[in-house]
């Protein structure tokens, strides 16, 4: 149980108390407005965000474990350094959010909007990223294997140097996305739309992979 309640938690926002670095495990949050509230390094552990508002918030550095995020509004949202392992963020729009350094791992991105996140060196290992928007993401260095991007819009995305080792972009949107130095063993591209993205100095990709890239006038290859 959380060590707050929701009344005492909406008591200190209201009289301008600090929540940073508060236990609030299993705190039910659903639906409330936290719009630039700092929740730095709290222990959020299986908190429920439910349709909460969260813009321009700060979650840096806080434990987010298996926290429900379905449909909350993180749009500018700061989560650098932040644990959100089997965490749940459908539908969730994190527009331009910071996550940088962040252990997102087994994650549920289904849906969600991460638009110009910044997603350098992040844990993404077995992350659910079907049908997420990552138009001019930046993932660089992130750790991608067994990650599934199935239809997936990555537009412009920066995915240099990341590790994808069996990772699936299966009828991912891959136009002018820049996956240059990234190791791509077993990596899925069946029906990926490859024009225009930068495969220059990857390793990993079969001789038929290839030969597909360059079909569907992919760069550096």
């Amino acid at each position: 149980m959380s060590q707050l309640g929701r009344d005492e938690i909406l008591r200190k926002l209201q009289s301008g108390e600090s929540l940073e670095g508060l236990d609030l495990q299993r705190a039910n949050l659903v639906e409330m407005d936290l719009t630039g509230v700092s929740l730095r390094n709290c222990n959020l552990l299986g908190a429920n965000f439910f349709r909460a508002v969260l813009e321009e918030s700060d979650l840096s550095g806080a434990r987010l474990d298996e926290c429900d995020f379905y449909k909350a509004d993180l749009e500018g949202a700061k989560l650098m350094g932040a644990s959100l392992k089997r965490a749940h963020l459908k539908d969730c729009d994190l527009y331009n959010a910071d996550l940088s350094n962040a252990d997102l791992t087994h994650a549920n991105f289904e849906w969600a909007i991460l638009k110009k996140a910044k997603l350098q060196n992040v844990k993404l290992e077995r992350g659910n990223l079907y049908e997420t928007n990552l138009k001019s993401a930046d993932l660089t260095g992130a750790d991608l294997r067994g990650a599934s991007f199935e239809n997936a819009n990555l537009k412009n995305a920066t995915l240099r140097h990341c590790q994808a080792q069996v990772s699936s972009f299966h009828k991912a949107r891959l136009t002018d996305a820049d996956l240059s130095g990234s190791v791509l063993d077993g990596v899925n591209l069946r029906s990926a739309e490859v024009r225009g993205a930068n495969f220059e100095s990857v390793s990993g990709l079969t001789d038929e992979q290839v030969e597909y890239a360059r079909k569907g006038g992919c760069k550096g290859l």
